[in-house]
């Protein structure tokens, strides 16, 4: 068996690792530029949430942006999500409905 050593990336996802303080993390933030650049969305701002507290949506009339558009920037989303942004989840779909 060969000693490949330590990896930087895979599957697109960065690992950082501090043997120092006994830490892994992982990073998918060159896809999430990438998306944000496609989608000319990269001078967005962060915010500590993913949704704005008390915020009530209005049903319009009329879409104001292209469904396919919009579909493919949320498709875009998912590998990120389930890669190391679980937080993603809620912006996307929205809180789950209640069991019963």
């Amino acid at each position: 068996m060969t000693d490949l050593s330590e990896r930087g990336w895979i599957l697109g996802i960065r690992i950082i690792r501090d043997h120092e303080k006994g830490t892994l993390a992982l990073s998918q933030e060159k896809f999430i530029k990438k998306i944000l650049e496609c989608y000319r969305m990269s001078n967005s701002r962060p915010i500590s949430t993913p949704a704005l507290p008390n915020e009530h949506l209005i049903k319009l009339t009329f879409p104001k942006v292209d469904a396919k558009s919009y579909q493919r920037a949320l498709s875009s989303l998912i590998y990120p999500m389930l890669g190391t942004h679980p937080n993603l989840g809620y912006a996307i779909v929205g809180p789950w409905p209640p069991c019963r």
